[in-house]
């Protein structure tokens, strides 16, 4: 993210309070003594004015932050070499703390712990339900399948692409603008005025602006044309039962190459298991490894719904 700009609106007075006499609004750098008792002014007391109440400091030159004397406690401006209050050197004086806005606490709520509740609950239900499982003995009573044979034909077809992806060897090609992407293009600035305390009884309003951006789309050629490509013209279908799966056969091409010719694709089986626990009769689609493992006759013991009483095929 790109570093925030920021721009000085000026420099104002904090205010203290004193503490001896309860005077208010005492200006930070002007008043280093309350100018209605004489006590010094002390800096943990300083504070950002209100809009209504800020005092300019014109010409400010800022040569650093105060110290507090190590003798009497007071707040000594940065350039001072010894104490205006007492006298005492100030070497090794350490700088006064600065005032922070604090961030404005959030408001604590249940609502996060009700949310959590209703989630479990929510879950125990569904494991309950839908999830909880137990065994139940069954036979296993028969094998089906069904085998579909792709047949692929080499034939020209129609194809969709953007223009830099158009394959070799297409033709026809038209093509037209569309949005393809976006991209981050700049939308101005999202600015906030804030205060910053320079620990010398004053403070600096700095406009502090952060680059926004926003999502533009970016066009390009979307192109469509023809080409010669391997597609799937026909299936050959067969089913039956038993353990033995008879795939329909492939006529031979009467085309060898080119536009035309024809061969075998992919095969597809659907191999189904036949169940019986002693009441009802069940189907699972398993896997061709999962189906060759059972024999008709066998006892197995299956995983079933506890709720629904439908059968985990899955962990057959």
């Amino acid at each position: 993210m790109d570093k925030a700009r920021e721009e000085s609106l000026g420099h104002y007075e904090m205010l203290w309070d004193c503490s001896h006499c309860e005077a208010k609004k005492l200006l930070g750098k002007t008043h280093r003594h309350c100018p209605n008792c004489g006590a010094p002014q002390d800096e943990t007391k300083r504070y950002f004015p209100s809009d209504a109440d800020k005092v300019k400091v014109e010409d400010h030159v800022y040569t650093g932050g105060d110290r507090r004397c190590g003798s009497c406690g007071t707040a000594q401006s940065a350039k001072a070499k010894n104490c205006g209050q007492c006298g005492a050197p100030l070497g090794d004086a350490k700088d006064v703390a600065r005032v922070t806005i604090p961030k404005p606490a959030k408001k604590k709520s249940n609502l996060l712990w009700y949310i959590l509740f209703g989630v479990v609950v929510f879950g125990v239900l569904v494991w309950f339900l839908c999830i909880r499982k137990q065994e139940v003995a069954m036979t296993v009573t028969a094998h089906r399948w069904a085998a579909v044979q792709e047949i692929e034909e080499y034939r020209e077809v129609g194809e969709e692409a953007w223009k830099n992806e158009v394959p070799t060897g297409a033709r026809q090609l038209s093509c037209a603008r569309k949005q393809r992407s976006t991209k981050e293009v700049p939308d101005g600035e999202d600015c906030k005025v804030v205060k910053r305390d320079k620990g010398d009884g004053t403070f600096e309003e700095v406009n502090q602006c952060t680059p926004r951006t926003k999502r533009e789309g970016v066009d390009d050629d979307w192109c469509s044309y023809r080409i010669d490509r391997w597609t799937k013209a026909e299936e050959l279908k067969a089913n039956g039962q038993g353990v033995e799966v008879a795939w329909p056969a492939v006529p031979p091409s009467q085309v060898q190459t080119g536009v035309g010719a024809r061969r075998a694709g992919k095969k597809v089986g659907v191999f189904t298991l036949e169940l019986n626990d002693g009441k009802n009769v069940r189907t699972c689609d398993v896997s061709e490894g999962t189906w060759k493992k059972y024999k008709d006759g066998q006892e197995i013991k299956a995983k079933v719904r506890a709720q629904s009483g439908s059968i985990v095929c899955s962990e057959l």
